[in-house]
This record gives structure tokens, sequence and C-alpha cells, in this order.
């Protein structure tokens, strides 16, 4: 009788712990899984449910259409390359990037996605009368005339830009080079897929690496007001050349700087005064302030609907010798960085210290014209405090009034860091330009690089002082 009873028990447990299983499943497959399988590009279903809706248009912040479906049902891309790596694309042979990949719900209108924004009589009097579903417009922060302005003034040049709003994260350009041409994308994908022709695919803005030169010096001056004792009446004796064991760390042209305080060294951007900088400081305070910049943090351009990964900027590496934290106080060695994060440590310096978070979609709105969302700016961390940011600001002011970025001086008060950044042997150096205008009003941050233009170039500050004028002047 015992065995029996205990068998029974044994058959119960079982069942529960069946039911339990598939309760736990379903529960599981409802919160992670069945969305990504009912959305699946490949299921015949969505293929079906994106032909019989009328794609929503992406427009910049003005209203301009970058992206729209015409009466053949065809969509089209007004602004071609220039908006390549924003807009992405949408095909039936190759999928979807960019903004049409990640608002892709937002863009078919499935309203499930904006909470208590459904339009139920709407999309039930489509229905009934057999009209195609209309989709909502997916508005961005981005200047379309600003965009187009700094992927024409890269010319034949590769490389990247970001611009953008330092109070409030709006992302105003973010151009890369070269680009794909996303109204030809099923007869020239193959071709952009080769490495020969420079990555077209690649988002140099937000996802590559290069080292950011001189122009990490912002985050080597923040480190050493913060934490040298008497650094205002901090003096080195620069001879154009600093032998660090059995290496030397340059000046450029081994210019001789002779004796430079910190505001002057930032000025004439002197590698010899930030590397000893450096070496004061040591790899763990560098270390340290970079990541108040955010260098080696998850970042996103983000809001409510999408999060769309930046690679971190890095300092981090193994080989910490004397030689190898000197020439990282200046941009060099392993640290790197790419437009985005080196925008955002400059929003830092034009912001008081804050960081706000960086988002490109602007709001959302239905086919009648109605708002159904907007994104509110949100602040994403305090790098520095207000007495550095002041600091920095004003050495930057004086960099364009007197030193390396004299060539950017115009009507407009800007402040800015130039930077050289030494990359492979036998290559040209990469040039960089990050500013803010007006100075002391700042309603747009640039950083620009342009690979292997060479030391001394200025192909960035050019790029980036066409882009502070257009925008400003306009």
């Amino acid at each position: 009788m015992k065995d029996r009873e205990e068998n029974i028990k044994k058959v119960i447990v079982f069942f529960v712990l069946c039911f339990l299983s598939i309760i736990t499943y379903l529960i599981y497959f409802n919160l992670y899984t069945a969305d990504k399988i009912k959305y699946d590009s490949s299921n015949k279903r969505v293929i079906e449910e994106e032909k019989n809706t009328i794609r929503g248009m992406i427009l910049d912040r003005y209203g301009e259409i970058l992206a729209e479906t015409d009466k053949k049902g065809e969509r089209k891309y007004p602004f071609g390359s220039s908006f390549g790596n924003v807009t992405g694309y949408i095909s039936y042979k190759f999928g979807k990037a960019g903004v049409e990949a990640f608002y892709n719900n937002i863009l078919l209108g499935r309203e499930q996605f904006l909470g208590d924004f459904v339009d139920v009589f709407g999309s039930l009097r489509q229905s009934v009368l057999g009209q195609k579903k209309k989709g909502d417009n997916v508005v961005l922060t981005i200047d379309s005339k600003l965009q187009n302005k700094i992927y024409n003034s890269f010319r034949n040049d590769k490389g990247a830009a970001v611009c953008i709003n330092p109070k409030t994260g709006e992302i105003l350009a973010m151009v890369s080079k070269p680009s794909i041409n996303p109204n030809k994308i099923d007869e020239n994908f193959n071709e952009y897929s080769n490495d020969n022709i420079g990555k077209p695919f690649l988002n140099r803005a937000i996802q590559e690496y290069y080292p950011p030169g001189s122009v990490f010096k912002i985050v080597t001056t923040a480190a050493a007001l913060e934490n040298i004792e008497g650094i205002d009446s901090y003096i080195n004796n620069c001879n154009g050349i600093l032998k660090v064991g059995d290496k030397i760390i340059k000046d450029y042209r081994e210019e001789k700087h002779g004796k430079v305080d910190i505001k002057n060294a930032f000025k004439v951007s002197c590698n010899n005064t930030f590397a000893k900088l450096g070496l004061k400081l040591g790899y763990d305070v560098l270390k340290n302030e970079a990541e108040k910049f955010l260098f080696n943090k998850e970042i996103y351009i983000k809001d409510d609907f999408a999060k769309i990964k930046i690679k971190p900027a890095l300092y981090e590496f193994n080989e910490r010798d004397e030689f190898s934290v000197g020439i990282s106080a200046i941009g060099q060695h392993e640290v790197k960085a790419n437009p985005m994060t080196m925008a955002l440590m400059t929003c830092a310096v034009a912001n008081e210290g804050k960081i706000m978070q960086p988002y490109i979609l602007d709001s959302i709105v239905n086919y009648k014209g109605n708002l159904k969302y907007k994104t509110k700016p949100e602040k994403l961390a305090d790098a520095i405090d207000l007495k550095t940011a002041e600091t920095i600001k004003n050495y930057m002011i004086l960099t364009v009034k007197e030193g390396t970025a004299k060539k950017a001086r115009n009507s407009i008060p800007i402040a800015a860091k130039t930077g050289t950044a030494e990359n492979a042997i036998g290559k040209e150096a990469h040039s960089w330009f990050v500013a803010f205008a007006p100075a002391n009003n700042p309603q747009i941050v640039i950083a620009v690089v342009v690979e292997n233009a060479g030391a001394g170039s200025g192909r960035a500050l050019d790029i980036a002082k066409e882009a502070i004028s257009h925008y400003l002047n306009r």
C-alpha cells in the first residue's frame, strides 16, 4: 500500500513539474521569443504585412524627407549616399539596416510598440475599406542640410563626423565616408561588401576605432587640473624631445616650445608637457579620468524604442611602463576612440561638465500629422565639475585665438582642440578636430576625423569650420 501511495505521489510530482515546465516555457516564449519569431524578416507573414503597409516616412528635424515609399511601393532616399549610414536601407533580398531597421515597428505602424497611442478606429477603417495600412513617420534630430554639407566637404577622403547639441544630446549630423547609396542597395550590395572599396557599410562615426591623438589632451588636462596640486603654477621646459627609457616622444617637427604652463602647453599642443603630466598622474589616475568621460563604458544612441550601440572609447592596456603611460597621455599607444565618443567628451566641456544622453529620434508622427511620441533629453553622466569645464573651455578658446586652431577663427567665437594621430607604420597620420560654438553659449559640438590626411594637414579643421559656419549662419 505504501509503495502504491509513493508511486502515485511520484506521478503527481512528475505531472506537476511537466505542467510548470510548460507554463515556464510559455511565459519565456511570450516575453522573449514570440516577437522575434513574429517579426522575423524571413517570416512569410511579415513579408506579406510589409507589402500591405505603406511604410512611414523618415524625416529630418525640419520635415525634409529622407526616406519615403512611392506610388509603386518602392522605397526612395532623396539624399542618397550622404544619409546611407543613417537611414540605412530596406531590401527583400538583404534585409534592413540603420533607422529602417531600428524603427521598423514604428514605420510599419505596429501600434503595440506605442503603448497608449493606438489609433484603433483608423486601423479598423483601413481594414474594412481594403486600404493599405499606413505606418507612422519617424522624425530624426538630424539637420539634413548640415549632414549634406559635411558629407560633401569630405570630398574623396575617408573619415567621419558627428555633431551634437550639447545641452540636449540631439544628434544633428552623423556622417561616415565612404557610404552606401540605399537607392541602389540590391544592385550594389556585393560591391559594397568588398573591403577594397573602403568598407562603405561601416558607420565610422560610431563603429570604428582610431587613436584620438592630441584631442585626448582634454582628458589629460582634466586629470591634471583635478589631481596635481599647484598645477596652475606648473612650468615645463620643452626641448621638443622627451626621452623615456630607451624610447623618445617627439613634438611635431621636434618644435621646442621652451617654458610653458599647462594653458600654453594646451594651446600649442605640446607633447613633451602632456607626456610628463601623464607620467606624474600615472596609469590609474588617467584611466579613472578617461572613464569619467565614458571611456571603457557601454554607451548607446538611445530612446524608448531603440538602443544603437556605440563602440566605446578605450583607455586600457597591459603595458604600463613609463613610455606607454606617457604616450597614452597624448592619445597614442592603445587609446582608441571614434567621432561619437570624442563628441561626447567635448560635450562635457561645452555643457558645464555634463554629458547628455545622445539620441537620434526626435518624434513619431502618424500619417495624419498627429504627434504620438517626443523624446525627452536625459543626462547621461557628470564627467567633470563646472570649474574644470570652464578652465578647459578657456584653453580651447585660446587655442583658436593664438594656438594650433588659428585657422578656425571667424566671426563666430569657437572653442577647439586639434589633433594628429599616428597609426599604422608607413601610413599618413589621421587628422582630428573637436570644437563647440558659440564658445560661451554652445549650440553645436563637432568631432571630425579624416583618415590618413597627414600631420599638420588641417583637413578635419576645415570640414568642422565649414560645418559650424553653415549651421550657425543660416
